[in-house]
Formats: structure tokens, sequence, C-alpha cells
């Protein structure tokens, strides 16, 4: 049950993903011709698995029931990051009425789990700097 305690955040982020993945696409507003130039759902991309990822490594480095994901918690992020992003794509390609999954967004979702692995290492260096006792 502690386990879950420190886990619920990065828990709830990741149930938020898979149930946005499975919805249609006509669920979600077109975005005009000239916008999409841009690209801008790989933003979201990186901040969603970003967030999963900083979630996740937060409450993996703090949970103290499993020493061994304690021990491990960046690798075993990586790999569930990984691991979701990968199998999202593919159940949205294959599964999803008006959606595709994509290598590039694949490559998005995991660029977003590394750079949520870098945010949790600066917020941590500033949390641990603001709070020098804890």
């Amino acid at each position: 049950m502690r386990f879950i305690k420190y886990n619920r955040l990065g828990i709830l982020w990741g149930c938020m993903i898979i149930i946005m993945t499975l919805l249609p696409g006509r669920v979600f507003p077109q975005i005009p011709a000239f916008i999409d130039l841009f690209k801008p759902d790989k933003l979201i991309h990186l901040f969603v698995f970003g967030m999963f990822a900083f979630l996740q490594l937060r409450g993996f480095t703090i949970q103290d029931v499993f020493l061994q994901v304690r021990k491990n918690a960046i690798m075993l992020t990586l790999l569930t990051g990984f691991l979701l992003g990968g199998v999202t794509e593919i159940v949205q390609h294959y599964f999803i009425p008006m959606r595709t999954g994509s290598m590039v967004d694949f490559i998005a979702n995991a660029l977003g789990c590394l750079a949520g692995l870098a945010f949790f290492h600066f917020w941590r260096i500033w949390f641990y700097h603001q709070n020098p006792g804890v």
C-alpha cells in the first residue's frame, strides 16, 4: 500500500495517457492546416511523457517498500516510459478509429521520458538546495 501511496501520481498520469490513447480521433479538435506545419502534437508528446517520467521517477526514489525499485529507478522509469510510449503508438495505429501511431511520435515519447529524467535531476538539486535538512 505504501508503494502505491508514493507512486499514485505517476500511476494516475500513466492511466491518463492510456485513456487519451484509447479515445477515437474524432474526440480531439482538428488543428488548422497552417499550425500542423509546426507539429505542435510533438510538444504534447514531449510534455505528457516527460511528466510521466518525472512523476514515476519521483515516486520510485521516495518509496521505501521495494529497495530494488529505488536502486534501479532510472532504468525502470525509462523501461516503463519507452514501453508505454511504444504500446500506445501500436494500439493507436492498429486499433483506434481515426488515430495513427507513428515512429516519430514514439521518438517524441522517448525524448519526453529523457527530458523528464533531466528535469527530475535538476528539480532534485534545486529541492535539496532549498531544503538542506531533508
